[in-house]
């Protein structure tokens, strides 16, 4: 494959640990101790240099919980003085006056926190009765500060009822942008069996969101929400241009795992070790990446080897199709096929 095709790396998902103070029920990562074989601080302001020079565009910095790696805001900032927009994701969980102080003088311009409900069903899914109320605490300092807000919202089956009620509690806390994206049944989902959402359930999300307005939070899905949905009474369609593993996208584990996409959680989809090879050399090599970047349009099967737009969306997400029926490229949640 080489340098020549001018692959693009346009953002990362980097998750710098497995340490966190919650144990949430569709948690993919199964967080909670500290893997005792995840990278050093050093070794990450190596690899954040190595990022820069691959000229990858965004990154945005997981956990776990993120702020529970000592350091993280070194990654960061090293990251934005290369010219690498990035960004958190935080539970807001626990935020010590130590840990906000370290968020407020780091670089970063965004945090984002992660909210899975109104208050019964994000302490229900975070398993404290506290999460909610923490996480509001945190919000509230965000917006003494001059940080941009966003928030995203992990979907099962127990939540689609709160996507209402929080399209408009989030804009009263000066949450910018919003994003919805769907329980994949690995991790912890697959121990919590039945709470990742089904296409029926994919067609009440998208009948939620095409009623909720876009200002003044912008809100988004994300692409494991069905593709090219035919909404009856109007032309809103979800466009999904195929899935961007290892094409413009790669998660990068705690361990130092390359992988096209951090939801791949499976060791058949790990590119290479940041420990003995180079982000550039697992980038470029010919041989990775197989399933996205080799993928050729009559390897659809089921429904989408039938559907027009196959060749542009290509199957879907490859995580979800893995984890819920093992076919790379048939989706088993496309909300275009569920209304067919």
């Amino acid at each position: 494959m080489g340098n020549s095709l001018k692959l693009s790396l346009r953002k990362c998902t980097w998750e710098l640990t497995t340490l966190c103070n919650l144990n949430c029920s569709h948690c993919g990562s199964r967080a909670g101790a500290v893997n005792k074989n995840q990278l050093t601080l050093e070794k990450c302001l190596s690899v954040a240099d190595e990022l820069a020079e691959l000229e990858c565009k965004a990154v945005c910095l997981i956990g776990g919980e993120v702020t529970l790696f000592a350091g993280w805001d070194k990654i960061a900032d090293r990251l934005i003085d290369n010219g690498v927009s990035t960004n958190i994701i935080t539970n807001g969980y626990n935020i010590t006056d130590e840990i906000f102080e370290t968020i407020i003088k780091s670089k970063i311009r965004t945090v984002c926190v992660s909210i899975d409900g109104m208050e019964e069903r994000h302490n229900g899914i975070r398993g404290r009765k506290d999460c909610f109320s923490q996480l509001m605490a945190f919000i509230d300092r965000l917006n003494t500060t001059n940080k941009y807000i966003t928030a995203v919202t992990t979907l099962t089956k127990n939540n689609i009822c709160d996507i209402e009620e929080l399209s408009a509690f989030l804009p009263g806390n000066n949450v910018k942008i919003w994003q919805l994206q769907i329980c994949s049944p690995f991790g912890n989902a697959r121990d919590n069996i039945g709470i990742a959402p089904d296409k029926n359930d994919i067609l009440k999300i998208v009948d939620i969101f095409t009623k909720l307005p876009q200002k003044p939070m912008k809100i988004q899905m994300a692409d494991n929400i069905g593709y090219y949905i035919d909404h009856p009474g109007n032309d809103m369609q979800q466009c999904f241009n195929g899935c961007a593993a290892g094409i413009c996208s790669l998660g990068i584990d705690n361990d130092g795992n390359v992988r096209g996409c951090e939801s791949m959680k499976d060791d058949r989809f790990s590119e290479g070790n940041l420990k003995t090879s180079k982000l550039r050399d697992i980038w470029y090599n010919a041989d990775n990446f197989a399933y996205n970047r080799k993928f050729r349009i009559n390897q659809l099967t089921g429904a989408c080897s039938k559907c027009e737009y196959g060749h542009v969306c290509a199957g879907g997400c490859r995580s979800h199709n893995f984890f819920s029926h093992g076919k790379l490229y048939e989706s088993s949640i496309c909300g275009r096929a569920a209304r067919l």
